[in-house]
């Protein structure tokens, strides 16, 4: 599990905030596109927490499904939801007028609750593994996790981390042979630096001739040898996706900056892909470590030590 129902405050305790769940349950099936009947309150409610209805579309006309919700916010003892926890179902739905037995839960359902659910015409449990897959699956989700689940989802997004919203476009480095844009998780390139020979001056140029990018694999060697009958041959490398660690990013930055300074001796074709590499990984990386780059991060000091 990754968000930690814990975070939200007990149900049986006075403390002023014991309706939250109740609260949280409400947002999030309204989040859902449920049509929210009658709000949480406090006092005899004829065991009912919440009603909601369905409203199903149709060719022609649309129908509702009315929904009596019951939260059960067990999360602090972690006990499941049993039958003894839901009594008399049918006769609730009758006095509210329901059409259907829906339950909200912090914990998950025990099999002598789903046995007696299994009987009635319409239910449907929302457990803790679903409330967190709905909540992590959407930007929208994320907003109601942040608010109910501050720490965890804070956690959450350190682990999970994604660009910045900095540019209006999505920031791209495209493969130079078959167009895939290399800065998408599922994807592996590399940027690969060129020189040329020069035989005039017995040996090669010191000059950075051009850069290309390329998928790793088929697509690298493919581009190697097109730039090879140009004349211009392979003398560095380094993955795209290493630069979308802050750390490392910042750390191949400087050494960039230090190579200018000391006059490195770039083209001006080379410069400026150089520079188009450095400006689109930035939205990776103006954020916190995960726990895995941390790791990475250690692995290339101790070899810089060795």
């Amino acid at each position: 599990m990754i968000l930690d129902f814990k975070e939200i405050p007990e149900a049986n305790k006075g403390t002023g905030l014991q309706d939250t769940f109740e609260l949280f349950s409400r947002d999030f099936l309204s989040f859902l596109g449920y049509r929210i009947v009658q709000d949480p309150d406090r006092g005899p409610d004829g065991k009912k927490d919440l009603i909601v209805d369905e409203v199903i579309p149709g060719i022609t006309s649309e129908y509702t499904i009315r929904w009596l919700v019951s939260c059960k916010h067990f999360a602090h003892s972690g006990n499941s939801v049993k039958d003894s926890d839901e009594i008399n179902i049918s006769e609730r739905l009758k006095q509210h007028n329901c059409d259907g037995f829906m339950g909200v839960y912090s914990t998950i359902a025990a099999a002598t609750l789903t046995g007696v659910l299994s009987g009635q015409n319409k239910s449907v449990i929302f457990d803790r593994e679903k409330i967190e897959s709905y909540l992590l699956g959407s930007l929208e989700g994320h907003k109601l996790a942040c608010r109910y689940f501050p720490e965890s989802f804070k956690k959450y997004q350190i682990e999970n981390p994604t660009p910045a919203k900095i540019f209006g476009e999505e920031s791209v480095i495209c493969c130079d042979y078959c167009g895939k844009n290399l800065l998408l998780e599922s994807e592996h390139g590399n940027y690969v630096m060129l020189k040329e020979e020069d035989f005039k001056n017995d040996g090669y140029q010191k000059q950075y001739k051009d850069i290309y990018f390329a998928c790793c694999g088929g697509c690298d060697s493919i581009l190697e040898n097109k730039f090879r009958e140009k004349g211009m041959y392979y003398c560095g490398w380094e993955a795209i996706d290493e630069l979308c660690n802050p750390t490392i990013w910042l750390m191949r930055f400087m050494a960039f900056v230090n190579g200018i300074q000391k006059e490195q001796d770039l083209s001006d074709v080379a410069f400026e892909k150089m520079k188009k590499v450095f400006i689109n990984t930035f939205p990776y990386v103006a954020r916190h470590l995960t726990q895995k780059e941390h790791d990475r991060v250690k692995s290339l000091l101790f070899y810089d030590l060795l």
